[in-house]
């Protein structure tokens, strides 16, 4: 995805760092990271908890992933696998 727009935010200074600390988590810069949350805030087809479906813990409340989301795990992890000089079975 081109990024072809600007936009400037001001947010609290512990916002900030919690963005970065996931960032860091996420390998990503704190702009990545704020990409991210966005689509993942505005996104269209996000998936509402199933009826009687629960997700407990950390996750409890949030949305269960869809396809999609998966995809992109699968596929970062085994980026990640490759560039540690692993190889697939």
């Amino acid at each position: 995805m081109p990024k072809d727009a600007a936009v400037t935010v001001r947010v609290p200074l512990g916002l900030k760092r919690r963005l970065e600390a996931e960032a860091r988590k996420e390998r990503r810069s704190l702009s990545g990271q704020i990409l991210a949350v966005l689509e993942r805030g505005v996104r269209e087809d996000a998936v509402e908890l199933a009826p009687g479906g629960k997700l407990l813990g950390r996750f409890q409340g949030t949305p269960v992933p869809s396809d999609a989301d998966l995809i992109e795990v699968r596929r970062r992890l085994w980026g990640a696998i490759a560039r540690r000089g692993g190889h697939a079975a």
